[in-house]
């Protein structure tokens, strides 16, 4: 049975005396307990966020269900495609149904911006050409009679709907529609939000997704390759979740076992400057949400001519 916390604290202040007594400065004696109790507090931290991280996947993956994956720009489309594929991978790995195909709804306007589905880039990640369906309907309404008629079919172990924004003809009403829609067929839809605002849905758990540096490849011997892009990394914040108090989690996939994993080091792959992305933790007294972007204007560019 573990100590309890009134206990631990009792500890460590007894640490930190005896580190005076000793000699040693007020701040290296404060530093010394502090180390010391982040190492006894470690392994508690991780077992939450296992915990955390297994009950998250139990509701993605569960058959019936609607699940929301929100981009916050449209420059993190691929990364928000990307971890929708990998938890349709995992779910047909779950069901013993890994050859049955998977329905990627596209939108026209992400695609003009980000480009198609890159074959050799589907085969890398994990996922045969052969076993991804791409549609890309022109209007929003095409794409949810698409995505409903996909859940009735049966015939997807996934279905995927790409959305850009807000658009008004997909609120709450339709998210419902199509969430009863999957409860009845006991389908699996995941909603792709490239770009969009938080907005009332009828999904049973929403992600923000952002991309995460990625650690470097792993030699046979274990060592690090330096210079090396690992597996793809997500930095995945729950907005939504029956899960009270939910802390973000970096997860990484690795595309042999075709499976997520919590991602502890997080540590730039080596790659350009050292300084070029600095990562540091987040305030605690942080606003809830992201402050509204202003207006920003284009203007076209003005040709100096001679006279």
């Amino acid at each position: 049975m573990g100590e309890s916390p009134q206990a631990r604290e009792t500890f460590f202040a007894l640490k930190e005396a005896i580190a005076r007594i000793e000699g040693k400065p007020d701040h290296a004696a404060r530093l010394t307990a502090d180390m010391r109790l982040k190492t006894a507090q470690a392994p508690d931290e991780s077992l939450e966020r296992q915990g955390l991280f297994d009950g998250m996947m139990g509701e993605i993956l569960a058959r019936g269900t609607l699940v929301e994956l929100r981009g916050l720009r449209l420059q993190q489309a691929g990364s928000v495609t990307g971890f929708g594929l990998a938890l349709a991978l995992m779910a047909a790995e779950k069901n013993g149904k890994a050859r049955q195909r998977l329905l990627l709804v596209a939108d026209p306007h992400v695609v003009r911006e980000t480009g198609l589905a890159y074959a050799p880039g589907l085969l890398d990640f994990g996922l045969s050409t052969a076993g991804l369906v791409h549609a890309l309907p022109r209007r929003i309404e095409d794409a949810l009679w698409l995505a409903e008629a996909a859940l009735n079919s049966r015939a997807f172990s996934t279905v995927l709907l790409e959305v850009h924004g807000n658009p008004k003809k997909f609120g709450l009403t339709e998210s419902r529609r199509l969430s009863l829609k999957a409860r009845a067929t006991g389908g699996r839809l995941l909603i792709l939000r490239q770009a969009g605002e938080e907005e009332a849905s009828s999904a049973l758990l929403r992600l923000s997704v952002e991309p995460a540096p990625a650690a470097a490849r792993h030699l046979a011997d274990g060592s690090l390759l330096g210079g090396s892009i690992g597996s793809p990394v997500f930095r995945i914040t729950p907005e939504k979740s029956r899960i009270p108090g939910s802390p973000e989690l970096i997860l990484e996939w690795n595309s042999d076992d075709r499976r997520l994993h919590l991602f502890e080091q997080l540590q730039p792959s080596g790659l350009g400057s050292p300084h070029s992305v600095a990562l540091f933790p987040k305030a605690a007294d942080r606003p809830h949400r992201q402050a509204a972007l202003g207006s920003v204007l284009a203007f076209a560019p003005r040709l100096d001519r001679a006279s």
